[in-house]
């Protein structure tokens, strides 16, 4: 996480959970780093974005499976962490996700 990720995660007594949830998405092959963006937190505890880096190797034979399982994980993870679904599209950047995610009930502390 980034320096003001870290600080505001702090502020709102999340920041053991972030770390929690991020040490278990870099646990999925091919993802390298997750940076988050804690603004609509900050704004109204409701939204977590995350941007986790891939980098499956475009000479997979099986790539866009192995995108697209990777994927499903990372939804898993956010699942585990009460991160819902916003209705926002999930955008691929080409090597990263952008994916934004509605804290439950577990993060309102």
């Amino acid at each position: 996480m980034r320096k003001r990720e870290i600080e505001t995660a702090k502020r709102f007594g999340i920041l053991e959970r972030m770390e929690d949830f991020e040490r278990e998405l870099l646990k999925i092959k091919y993802l390298s780093e997750v940076d988050f963006d804690l603004d609509n937190f900050i704004n109204d505890l409701s939204e977590i974005i995350l941007i986790p880096k891939y980098s499956i190797p475009v000479s997979t034979p099986d790539y866009y499976a192995q995108r697209r399982a990777q994927l499903w994980k990372i939804l898993d993870v956010c699942e585990r962490f009460d991160l819902h679904h916003t209705g926002d599209l999930i955008e691929d950047y080409g090597e990263h996700w952008y994916i934004v995610r509605h804290c439950g009930e577990s993060w309102k502390v």
